[in-house]
């Protein structure tokens, strides 16, 4: 099978390499399509650990890293397997580690790592539902939202993602904020939330606020606006300065905690896509090769593309540029 390697920084390769023996407990999986994740592309291929920006990857990275979002169907399964059979369509939840990652034509995948598709949702709607899963966990940290108003700051994939979801789920105002005019017009001309840039926020106020930079000053331009309690999804860089007039009111500010899912958080991915209609293709701006992976990475760099999805049965094979197509 032909995979992706990252080598070192800003250097790559198509590797041939054997289909992966399938262990017990695992499944194997051919993957129809994967998405980029812009913050692991961007770091992995740039020479910038993801969580020490101080150091570089350790290269070469296993093939088919960073790539995890994925969505594909079950060409063989280990003993022990009793939940999925050949030929279910599933999504990946989890990332897969230091394993071999999704940028190659087949991946093993744990039995827990992996969403069972309805035929009702196609693989360009689930090919992210990893993301999905984390904004999911981050946003029930929150509580009901019924009734709520709610601020999220950054409307890159998972803020596009919680912007949704809160509507979804009931709350009574949802607005996203962003330094990019084009993501807020972006939002707003597909009428997913009301958006707005962080500079035309004035004196309104919030129940919740849910943080999808991770950068310092987004969290810290929160404070100024959120009145009970905000959830930091984005991987936090920088020093918070607890604001002085949050003190009197029991406000909370949380980080994200990760957790395991159990069988509630599946109904609750699946009803959000096929019955209420979260809005999963719009991610999806461009479609790339992995000979043009650089390409792919820049257009992410330059925010001119939310995701970029590849078809590792095809997209290993020079293609020519073609409006979004890489």
């Amino acid at each position: 099978m032909k995979a992706l390697q990252i080598v070192g920084k800003e250097q790559y390769s198509i590797i041939e390499t054997a289909i992966p023996d399938v262990k017990d407990f695992e499944i194997l999986v051919e993957i129809q399509m994967v998405s980029t994740c812009p913050r692991w592309d961007m770091n992995m291929l740039g020479g910038i650990n993801m969580f020490d920006y101080s150091r570089e990857p350790e290269y070469p990275l296993p093939y088919g890293f960073p790539g995890h979002e994925m969505a594909g169907v079950v060409k063989a399964i280990g003993s022990g397997i009793r939940k999925f059979k050949v030929g279910d369509r599933v999504a990946a939840l989890e990332h897969i580690g230091d394993a071999p990652g999704a940028y190659a034509q087949y991946v093993c995948f744990r039995e827990e790592d992996l969403l069972k598709l309805p035929d009702s949702i196609t693989y360009k709607q689930a090919v992210s539902f990893e993301l999905l899963k984390c904004v999911m966990i981050g946003m029930l940290q929150l509580g009901d939202l019924k009734g709520k108003t709610i601020l999220i700051s950054g409307l890159g994939p998972a803020g596009i993602l919680a912007v949704q979801m809160a509507k979804l789920w009931g709350a009574s105002r949802v607005v996203g904020i962003d330094l990019n005019q084009e993501r807020v017009q972006f939002i707003n001309d597909l009428g997913l939330a009301e958006a707005m840039l962080v500079s035309n926020l004035t004196d309104e106020k919030f129940d919740f606020g849910y943080d999808c930079v991770g950068a310092a000053p987004s969290v810290q331009n929160l404070f100024n606006f959120v009145e009970e309690h905000i959830v930091i999804f984005g991987v936090l860089r920088g020093e918070l300065k607890y604001a002085d007039h949050l003190w009197f009111k029991g406000f909370k500010l949380e980080s994200y905690k990760y957790r395991g899912l159990v069988q509630r958080d599946h109904d609750l991915l699946i009803d959000l896509v096929a019955n209420k209609g979260l809005n999963m293709e719009c991610l999806q701006t461009h479609h790339g090769s992995f000979t043009k992976y650089d390409e792919a990475v820049q257009l992410l760099r330059e925010q001119k593309a939310i995701k970029v999805y590849f078809h590792p049965q095809e997209d290993f094979e020079e293609t020519s540029v073609n409006g979004e197509s890489l």
